[in-house]
């Protein structure tokens, strides 16, 4: 798999970055405000990235985020990864935007600079896990708006009641 064209990044906003291990606290603060984890499954989210900052994610894997500037703390993040078990196939593990920036288009942003990264990248096709609670509804919609289909739900997969929704979405040239 060959590694992204670092040209790209120069493409997008100059708000988009690489993240560092001092957004550790910020995108943990993020992913609890967008209901997207729970306060108490930020250990779990602390040892995510600091598995990816030390270099334990494995080759590809991504986490860009998007700040007013280059020195502020994210108001967005996207996170993506090769999926180790598919051809050309990615994951995109975790996109969020911090709830008063919502609706402005940092989202998609965010998902087509994946999009296109993946895509340098030679990867084919884009596959997103979600949950079926309705707090999740609108990231359904966000999905569906930019292209994604609903491919499968694994009934009661997290839990009793929350299923499992897979979202994919072509992305090579």
């Amino acid at each position: 798999m060959k590694a992204p064209d670092e040209k790209a990044v120069t493409e997008f906003p100059p708000m988009l970055r690489p993240a560092v291990p001092a957004d550790t606290g910020a995108l943990i603060d993020l992913a609890i405000a967008t209901e997207l984890f729970l306060p108490d499954e930020a250990g779990f989210l602390r040892g995510v990235l600091d598995d990816l900052h030390a270099g334990r994610s494995g080759a590809g894997h991504q986490v860009q985020v998007w700040a007013d500037d280059r020195t502020s703390p994210p108001v967005g993040v996207v996170y993506f990864g090769p999926n180790a078990t598919g051809d050309r196939t990615w994951d995109l593990l975790w996109i969020a935007v911090a709830p008063d920036r919502q609706g402005r288009g940092i989202g998609g942003e965010l998902i087509r600079f994946a999009e296109a990264r993946i895509r340098e990248a030679g990867g084919r096709l884009l596959l997103i896990d979600t949950s079926s609670l309705p707090r999740f509804d609108a990231t359904h919609a966000f999905y569906l708006k930019h292209g994604y289909a609903e491919v499968a739900r694994v009934p009661d997969f997290y839990s009793d009641g929350d299923s499992k929704v897979i979202f994919a979405k072509r992305v090579e040239a």
